[in-house]
């Protein structure tokens, strides 16, 4: 099988962060940094434009993923509602390992996240694309609600 290093076209957008709401801005900060081994990297209190209007107070913190990525944290979300029901339905962090990272997540205060008949535990999957890819993944809950697939990739993604 041969395969083509992806390139990304020039000019093209990459993620700097995915924003949670968070009822518990500390709680969050404990699961992303014990669980997950981010640091936090930046905090702040207020958001103002060039003239000086403000457009955001109250906490924030960017935890970061590596290479100018981030997880903002927000105060203000709701205790006991999740990201299921969407727009966002759920981020996926590769990780080294699903099993360590999973064990790790729940005891930094996430929750295992059952999907239908399958309890969100460690599993190894095989992705029916072409060519097929082999994966082992586990779903978590965060303290904010936040479903996150932790992903462990066994076959490359082969862009087309």
């Amino acid at each position: 099988m041969t395969t083509t290093p992806f390139a990304r076209p020039p000019g093209s957008a990459t993620l700097m962060h995915v924003a949670i709401l968070c009822p518990d801005v500390d709680a969050s900060l404990r699961f992303y940094r014990e669980g997950l081994g981010f640091s936090r990297t930046y905090e702040w209190t207020k958001t103002s434009t060039a003239t000086g209007e403000q457009v955001w107070c109250g906490r924030g913190v960017y935890v970061e993923l590596e290479g100018q990525t981030y997880i903002e944290l927000f105060d203000g979300g709701t205790a006991g509602t999740d990201s299921s029901a969407g727009p966002l339905q759920h981020l996926a962090l590769i990780v080294p390992s699903v099993d360590e990272a999973y064990t790790r997540c729940l005891a930094a205060g996430g929750s295992a996240f059952p999907l239908e008949t399958w309890d969100g535990g460690p599993t190894t999957v095989t992705i029916n694309g072409d060519p097929e890819m082999l994966v082992r993944v586990a779903f978590v809950r965060g303290p904010a609600g936040e479903l996150i697939e932790l992903y462990e990739q066994y076959s490359p993604v082969v862009a087309g």
